[in-house]
């Protein structure tokens, strides 16, 4: 009995601890306060196995109340864009030899969806090349939000996800090169082996249509919690598993799968080429974006990003991997 009730006490304390706006974090301040953001570079490179060679590591901070909880990446250009699980986006710089966050971009997206309840928990970013739209998920609300580049936006809640969770519910999404959009839920179906629902829509989800339902099947004990298409069709997918301890730890994956293996109502399957689980890379990473290389599109650099969880033993951290094609 005495061990039950230490269990219970050592789950509470450890969810409190991943819970945002622990008590000793700085005052969160106001929304529109200017975000002076600082990258760091990262010397360690223990902890990191697999199949993609690791060429870089950075810890972004700022002293702005709102910053950090990253939980999305999508590649913007030759750039990135980071989503918040407290609806802020920030873009960050490529160009020169390290990241850098580009001034002014870190701006709040979230809003408010009646007198009592604000839409924030953004936690999947897809984006069109082309023009530069930008999808959103929202988890809470399991919706999904489009912003235009003329500055509109639109928003839907697709009725396939009406029954997916919203403490764990559309954490991966990515638009695909024809323009399909792959979208999965982060916790597994009850006694379903590790297997994730997802949907497969055949245009802008935000457009009314009836969504492709299938299943990811990921390992046990591993969460999608995002995912970024490769030059070659096929699909990274990143996966975590908590290990419940003080300080949480965290153990990360990366899958690869073909889109072209989805089908209707059938298990969806990948391998995984990558882990990430020791040092500063046992850490929260929510976010995974591929950007292509100028000179040979066919290659490039896969990027992952760290959800700090507003949490003082957590940090916001940035790590870049060859992809040679």
């Amino acid at each position: 009995m005495r061990a039950r009730h230490f269990r219970w006490l050592l789950l509470v304390v450890v969810a409190l601890g991943l819970g945002p706006g622990l008590f000793w974090r700085t005052p969160t301040g106001l929304r529109s306060d200017g975000a002076a953001v600082s990258v760091t570079p990262i010397a360690e490179r223990a902890g990191v196995a697999g199949e993609l060679p690791l060429t870089g590591a950075w810890e972004l901070g700022s002293e702005h109340g709102w910053f950090g909880g990253f939980s999305a990446l999508v590649a913007d250009g030759r750039g990135l864009i980071a989503g918040s699980d407290r609806g802020w986006l920030l873009a960050i710089d490529l160009a020169g030899p390290a990241p850098r966050a580009v001034p002014e971009s870190f701006r709040f997206v979230g809003r408010r969806a009646n007198p009592r309840d604000e839409v924030l928990d953004l936690e999947s970013l897809a984006r069109d090349p082309a023009d530069g739209t930008l999808w959103a998920g929202f988890e809470g609300f399991n919706q999904i939000e489009r912003f235009a580049p003329d500055g509109t936006r639109a928003f839907r809640s697709p009725p396939e996800m009406a029954r997916w969770s919203h403490n764990s519910g559309v954490e991966t999404m990515e638009r695909l090169a024809d323009g399909r959009f792959v979208a999965i839920a982060e916790g597994p179906e009850r006694g379903g082996k590790a297997l994730h629902r997802a949907l497969l829509f055949a245009c802008d989800p935000v457009e009314p249509q009836t969504a492709t339902a299938f299943r990811f099947a990921s390992w046990p004990g591993y969460d999608p919690v995002d995912a970024t298409q490769l030059p070659d069709g096929r699909v990274l997918i990143l996966l975590r598993r908590v290990e419940y301890a003080i300080p949480a730890r965290f153990d990360t994956a990366i899958a690869i799968a073909d889109p072209a293996a989805i089908r209707a109502g059938k298990p969806w399957r990948g391998r995984i080429i990558q882990r990430l689980s020791g040092g500063v890379f046992a850490d929260n990473f929510e976010g995974i974006a591929f950007v292509p290389d100028a000179s040979n599109p066919s290659r490039g650099a896969v990027w992952v990003i760290a959800d700090d969880n507003f949490s003082a033993f957590q940090k916001s951290v940035l790590v870049r991997f060859d992809w040679e094609g």
